[in-house]
């Protein structure tokens, strides 16, 4: 991926990545989390939220800081919408979908972004 690809996209607007974040999603059936040991978390107004990157290069470019001994480790979709999400949902966790240094990201429900996204791969199919 060119630089200026991820410095175009990472510039977008929160809105805007969780845009792209969905239309890559869909088209490639693949999410990306920070993994070591377990999946990278963060907390954010006293909730916890787990976060999620369209492409590997994404995640990498955040894997900094207390994320610093993490790797991109991709997650097929079918198990991002049958197990992590009502998982999450389970575990009253939100998800973090493409935070970049500097901004959060949107932070959305579980259970909102399995039905964003089930919407979205419908268009796919």
């Amino acid at each position: 991926m060119h630089d200026s690809k991820v410095l175009n996209v990472s510039s977008l607007s929160s809105e805007g990545r969780f845009e792209f974040f969905m239309r890559k999603v869909a088209d490639f059936e693949v999410v990306w989390g920070l993994y070591d040991e377990g999946w990278a978390t963060a907390t954010l107004e006293g909730n916890v939220v787990v976060p999620f990157w369209p492409e590997e290069e994404f995640a990498k470019r955040c894997a900094t800081d207390e994320w610093g001994d993490f790797w991109p480790r991709k997650i097929a979709i079918e198990d991002f919408l049958d197990k992590w999400l009502p998982g999450m949902h389970s575990d009253s966790r939100l998800c973090q979908v493409f935070p970049v240094p500097g901004d959060v990201g949107v932070v959305i429900s579980p259970t909102a972004l399995e039905v964003a996204l089930r919407e979205e791969l419908e268009q796919y199919e």
